[in-house]
């Protein structure tokens, strides 16, 4: 049977994406390059926004019109399957993310004789691996937490075995994903921390990176110490993805988010002390209900006063289901608004941190090929190289950076006799 499989979203999404695949075809499915054609369309929905989700619907209805049979799975099953609506519906499997796994027997087996030629997937040099589902968290707006309930962490030894199976697939850089990934453990007995998982993943061999996804501060701050000093291993990117959300202590309360601003500082200024060189990602919602001009400019003063590398601007939509939903919104003119201002402000940001790295010169891992014989490679702190030249995937090379945009680095090889 060929398969195609779709992922959008979050890293979490993608690296379960990349699971489905692996796993279809691990029990003989071909995995399809492309829909048309396709005997089973799997669809791995992301619900974020709701422009997200008319985009899922779009799809799901363009797969639908390709592909014999459709399997939606992800964020929007089981809370909004009822948006899906048409003759395709008929033709469509849903599937709730912890039930992934049971895709291949629902699928049933390959028929055999099958005259179709299997396609076997393109192993992927940089490789998500899925540490928990779900988080502690009870955010007012957030619906993925309602899509993937509290935290379940994959116990330590399952996550060093998915390490080292993509390892041997020929992955050259892991990506450990979750919605909290420093909460991981908490509900496992005897309280192991993500230190502790960073300290068995150390012991992999090889040469590999590593780098460590999303996480919340009120979970990262109790164990930061552990938390840095597991970085010092050179394979582990110096990177931090830190959502704050607002500059504002009243809308972070009003959020449920479970911190205040002066726990992300110090969950920064640690991070920052210890590595001056790493790199900071924040999130920030703009327009939440209730959102007033002085809590606007609370957030903006904090991205002026942090200056993260990457910030994502994320204009407030109202999800089914939470708490925020039954809030009063602000207005959509005033929303956008302050969204326009805050995306221009942390692209000057970014613009000026990076520049600082003009001139820099040090190794990076080659992990995308680009267009017109580029390549993208990527600092010891996660930050993007493009690259003019073309260099084997995977590989690490030694670089020379010489210009920065707001999101990216611009570089070339080093070589020998380069200055």
């Amino acid at each position: 049977m060929r398969v195609y499989v779709e992922s959008f979203g979050c890293s979490q999404n993608q690296g379960e994406g990349a699971a489905i695949a692996r796993d279809l075809e691990r029990h003989g499915h071909g995995i399809a390059p492309g829909p048309q054609g396709a005997d089973v369309a799997v669809l791995v929905t992301c619900g974020v926004i709701g422009a997200t989700e008319a985009r899922m619907l779009r799809r799901w209805e363009e797969l639908g019109e390709r592909a014999n049979r459709v399997v939606v799975t992800g964020c929007l099953v089981p809370l909004r399957t009822d948006r899906f609506r048409g003759p395709i519906r008929e033709r469509t499997t849903f599937v709730p993310i912890r039930d992934q796994a049971s895709l291949p027997a629902l699928l049933g087996a390959p028929v055999p004789g099958e005259t179709t030629p299997v396609e076997r997937s393109v192993p992927a040099i940089a490789e998500e691996v899925v540490i928990a589902q779900g988080c502690t968290s009870g955010c007012s707006y957030c619906f993925s937490r309602l899509a993937r309930g509290p935290i379940a962490s994959v116990p330590a030894e399952a996550v060093v075995a998915r390490a080292a199976q993509a390892l041997a697939r020929g992955a050259r850089e892991l990506r450990l994903t979750g919605l909290d990934t420093a909460a991981w453990g908490s509900d496992l007995p005897g309280a192991p921390g993500l230190p502790e998982l960073l300290g068995a993943l150390r012991a992999l061999p090889g040469d590999f990176r590593l780098r460590v996804g999303m996480m919340s501060p009120q979970s990262l701050v109790p164990r930061i110490d552990d938390y840095l000093a597991a970085l010092d291993d050179p394979r582990f990117y110096r990177f931090l993805h830190l959502p704050v959300q607002s500059g504002s202590d009243r809308l972070l309360s009003a959020m449920h988010r479970g911190y205040d601003v002066a726990t992300f500082r110090r969950a920064v200024d640690a991070a920052r002390a210890r590595y001056p060189e790493l790199c900071l990602s924040t999130d920030l919602i703009v327009g939440f209900p209730g959102e007033t001009e002085d809590d606007h400019r609370a957030s903006c003063r904090l991205l002026e006063e942090v200056e993260p590398e990457i910030v994502n601007v994320t204009r407030f939509s109202a999800r089914p289901g939470t708490p925020a939903a039954r809030l009063p919104p602000v207005g959509p003119r005033v929303a956008k608004r302050r969204s326009r201002a805050m995306t221009e402000l942390r692209q000057r940001l970014a613009r000026r941190r990076l520049e600082r790295w003009i001139g820099h010169t040090g190794r990076a891992r080659v992990v995308e090929h680009g267009p017109n014989g580029s390549s993208v490679a990527r600092l010891d702190n996660y930050l993007p190289v493009v690259l003019a030249e073309r260099a084997a995937l995977g590989t690490e090379v030694a670089v020379r950076v010489e210009g920065a945009r707001s999101t990216y680095l611009v570089g070339r090889l080093r070589t020998p006799d380069s200055k």
